[in-house]
């Protein structure tokens, strides 16, 4: 497994000033976008695909369409930057299509900040490898949820800790409360059968707490209560008072 893949996001880009994190779109909606001229827009999409669990090519293939024909104007920071945005899209496809694109602006007359990108999208991309068929299971998908809230359920649900950590932090961020997630989110913290001794699984399990915590809902306090009295890591244990403390 890739080791401390940071997520939001591994390329450094100046961000869209004072942007929210990033609403999701239809596939429909990123085509139309990326085939689109607002660059601002486009860097909210692709700050979106991180959790957007796309399953029709079309997306990637357009988006990649739009960053060669980017690559030209690359000569001053701002189109740098932009190229760089595209760039970092790519890696969220899980499609082993754009390594070679990664590699020839690696191994080609481009500019040291697209090289650098470049470089840390490979390691991106291997892991949407895994993660993407976990996200685009419709099979999973709860028909009176949105897309979102599914995309999210199935990270939790997943048997990679990263990604379920990166889905409670998305939770607490955009302060997602939904009924259906705080209670698959009770459930694995009810049976944490991917807690260990080791930090990435502690840490994993204390923001899934913080999640469930942070609705404030009543019905989920026994839940934090068991964590934080019966938790066989003691650093878990400490969070979950904290939460309590904190939110109830």
């Amino acid at each position: 497994m890739i080791k401390n893949i940071t997520l939001a996001l591994v390329l450094t880009l100046s961000s869209v000033a004072g942007q929210a994190l990033a609403e999701t779109f239809t596939e429909a909606e990123y085509v139309a976008i990326f085939n689109g001229d607002d660059i601002n827009k486009q860097k909210q999409a692709i700050d979106s695909l991180v959790m957007a669990g796309l399953s029709d090519p079309k997306v990637f293939e357009t988006l990649h369409a739009k960053f060669q024909a980017s690559l030209p104007q690359a000569v001053d920071n701002a189109s740098i930057d932009y190229s760089a945005w595209l760039l970092k899209g790519l890696a969220y496809s899980g499609d082993e299509r754009y390594l070679q694109t990664f590699n020839e602006i690696i191994s080609g007359d481009y500019p040291g900040k697209l090289k650098k990108y470049a470089k840390k999208s490979i390691p991106t991309l291997k892991q949407y490898q895994s993660w993407t068929p976990i996200l685009s299971d419709t099979s999973q998908y709860e028909a009176s949820q949105t897309r979102e809230v599914n995309v999210i359920a199935n990270a939790l649900r997943s048997d990679e800790l990263e990604l379920k950590r990166y889905a409670a932090k998305r939770m607490i961020n955009r302060s997602m409360h939904s009924p259906y997630l705080l209670s698959v989110l009770d459930s694995e913290l009810k049976e944490p059968r991917l807690l260990k001794h080791e930090k990435l699984a502690i840490n994993t399990y204390a923001y899934m707490a913080k999640a469930l915590a942070s609705s404030a809902k009543p019905e989920y306090k026994s839940t934090l209560e068991h964590i934080a009295e019966h938790s066989s890591e003691k650093k878990l244990r400490k969070y979950a008072k904290k939460y309590l403390k904190n939110y109830y």
